[in-house]
């Protein structure tokens, strides 16, 4: 019933995510997109497609939340989970799209440089869009530390890198009409650096996750944390964790039958080792004797 209802609350916080980025994330393309226009700047334009792939990672993630919160099934035995980190690896290709886009339109900029306008709706939007990206890392930083997902880890740092490109940006818009150098072919190469950056980050990780890893030193410390308060920490030979999903975390422990034996280790200590287990990191844990070694 817990389990249920965590599931529940995870799959409500990941569409509320994916709604309130779609909305944000559209008004900026709306504000930023005519801003562009009316400057003639590349560097602004770009920032508004970033924006736009940006609502496309959102209803990316508002699907994924949608999709791994299905029950498990017959065909899916260990439930829809690893939808979570498949949505997470779409979403980090789309930033890596966005970045190669902008790239090659700065590239054209630089090769034919045209005169920017300079105009306060320019320097507003772009205001506007500094403030907007980091409030919305904030919230989803908030937000994530209830559900750890990386999907939304993924969006949050997406949100970082456009606050500090678009502030990039307005630098060198307000700097333009001071130089004589292509600020804003420039200014889109920097651009597109810094998002390609920020999508093959959010790439490795999601891509990490689908592979598949081993439990890493700090869960593995938590877990012996909880065990040795049981058993001694002698007895454990091996700790294996499978990874379906943010809530479908599978974690067996091989025990040295001699040692635990000779320790008196009762069936009743290993139940109390599974329950604190799920509890604490919601993990469900399969605790078992290396009696092939006492062969």
């Amino acid at each position: 019933m817990i389990e249920e209802s965590c599931e529940k609350s995870r799959d409500l916080v990941g569409k509320k995510t994916g709604i309130i980025g779609i909305c944000v994330n559209l008004a900026l393309v709306v504000i930023k997109a005519a801003a562009g226009v009316l400057s003639n700047s590349v560097a602004i334009t770009a920032d508004a497609l970033n924006n736009l792939m940006d609502c496309a990672s959102s209803f990316v993630a508002f699907l994924g939340f949608s999709f791994s919160g299905r029950k498990k099934d017959k065909r899916h035995p260990y439930g829809h989970g690893r939808m979570e980190y498949i949505c997470g690896l779409i979403v980090s290709l789309l930033i890596m799209f966005t970045g190669i886009s902008v790239f090659i339109d700065a590239v054209k900029r630089l090769q034919h440089p045209q005169q920017i306008t300079v105009t306060a709706l320019a320097a507003a939007a772009l205001v506007i869009g500094i403030l907007s990206k980091i409030c919305m890392a904030w919230y989803m930083k908030r937000l994530n530390r209830m559900i750890a997902s990386s999907v939304l880890k993924a969006i949050r740092i997406d949100n970082l890198s456009d606050a500090i490109v678009t502030a990039v940006t307005l630098a060198g818009i307000l700097a333009a009409p001071y130089t004589n150098l292509p600020v804003d072919g420039i200014l889109g190469i920097i651009v597109s650096a810094a998002i390609l950056k920020s999508g093959a980050s959010s790439f490795g990780d999601n891509m990490v996750l689908l592979l598949g890893e081993g439990a890493d030193p700090d869960t593995e410390e938590e877990i012996m944390q909880i065990v040795t308060q049981f058993i001694p920490a002698g007895s454990v030979e091996e700790i294996s964790l499978h990874d379906y999903g943010p809530e479908n975390r599978l974690v067996y422990i091989k025990l040295d039958y001699s040692k635990t034996e000779e320790n008196k280790c009762g069936t009743q200590a290993l139940s109390c080792i599974k329950q604190k287990i799920k509890r604490e990191l919601r993990m469900d844990a399969t605790l078992y004797w290396d009696v092939a070694s006492q062969a």
